[in-house]
């Protein structure tokens, strides 16, 4: 690396972490762990991941900024999982963000971005998975209505719930009310956060073509790999595409799961992978074999803002991102400005960094805590 690392800073709450970093000309960057258990990764963070990264500008195996989380990660190997994981993304997206403000330029812009992608189109996910279903379904037409989503996300079924439903039928009825509600022409996809056995997800798979889903996603435990690639390969005799990925942070696992199509749509998070330059790796391994990407990016935390960047760089993205639609403060509150929504498309931010800052109220009630490279 150019300049050392001086220092890294974290801000968390009970779910949010963010991250500032700051180097030795005093430019600073602001990243972000991972969502949810953000005191467990902040102290990761600091006790594990911040000496490495401080570290690494010494080393022969970074090139530059966007190797530091590879380093965490390679370094720590004892330590390998997804809360180390969490740590590096916060680094590496503090990095992003001091990098690009220190050229003056966006995210996108310096990671590359495409020409024309000013404007994200997205897709309106549902985190409610037991809400009476004509509730439901009504709800989701006023959202989109309101805000223009030409995609929708239902979430139905219990997450790794062994086949099971929060009652019985829910979700075919879920998923009939949604197409008999929705716009004309509304795509509609479905998650089942890994619900199911091959048998159920095959047999699911059928009613969600015959009722022209467009993709089905995470059918079987994301860890049982083998599971989700006979589901695959049913769902393509059947004519449904398989989405997934959101879970993994490991690069082997990744490369196996493209290199044998274990699903037709990579879905990475960008913070339980490690980062936005980890991301991008999959997104241009993904590209190589022809296969489409869209991030996991369930909640409007400042990840989905990472989100609009990193689709305005990729190869193959799909034609929407994920955006979360429930009005969660613990997501929303912590920086600013939001993002706006309208005719279902969102604007990539062209200001400096990522193109958003703290919100003050947030960093004065967060628990506060620093590492220094002395």
């Amino acid at each position: 690396m150019e300049t050392k690392i001086k220092s890294i800073e974290s801000y968390s709450g009970d779910n949010i972490c963010l991250v500032r970093i700051t180097d030795g000309d005093g430019a600073q960057g602001w990243g972000m762990t991972a969502p949810f258990a953000a005191n467990i990764s902040a102290l990761v963070l600091h006790q594990i991941a911040a000496g490495t990264a401080f570290a690494s500008h010494n080393s022969p195996d970074v090139n530059d900024f966007t190797d530091v989380a590879d380093e965490v990660i390679r370094r720590n190997y004892k330590y390998l999982g997804t809360f180390l994981a969490r740590a590096a993304a916060g680094i590496d997206t503090a990095l992003w963000d001091l990098e690009a403000k220190k050229k003056g330029v966006s995210a996108a812009v310096l990671a590359g971005k495409k020409s024309g992608r000013d404007y994200i189109d997205l897709y309106a996910s549902s985190m409610k998975r037991d809400l009476p279903v004509r509730e439901e379904a009504d709800r989701l037409r006023e959202i989109q209505d309101k805000f223009g989503y030409r995609a929708i996300k239902l979430h139905p079924g219990i997450p790794v719930g062994r086949d099971r439903d929060f009652w019985d039928g829910r979700t075919e009825d879920m998923v009939r009310a949604m197409i008999e509600t929705a716009r004309p022409g509304t795509e509609i996809y479905v998650d089942v956060n890994g619900n199911y056995s091959v048998e159920k997800a095959i047999e699911t798979a059928r009613f969600l073509h015959d009722c022209g889903v467009k993709f089905f996603e995470e059918p079987c435990p994301y860890w049982k790999t083998e599971e989700t690639k006979a589901v695959r390969d049913a769902c393509e005799k059947i004519g449904i595409p398989v989405a997934g990925g959101e879970q993994d942070y490991i690069d082997t696992v990744w490369e196996n799961m493209i290199e044998r199509r274990v699903m037709d749509i990579c879905q990475p998070d960008l913070l339980y992978l490690g980062g936005f330059s980890r991301s991008l790796r999959v997104a241009k391994l993904a590209a190589s074999k022809n296969l489409p990407v869209t991030p996991h990016t369930s909640n409007r935390s400042p990840i989905f803002i990472m989100g609009l960047h990193y689709m305005a760089h990729i190869d193959n993205p799909y034609p929407f991102l994920e955006c979360g639609i429930e009005e969660d403060l613990w997501a929303t509150e912590c920086y600013t400005p939001q993002i706006i929504i309208k005719d279902g498309r969102a604007a990539v931010p062209d200001g400096p960094g990522w193109g958003f800052e703290p919100d003050e109220d947030f960093l004065a009630k967060a628990h506060y805590q620093i590492s220094r490279n002395d």
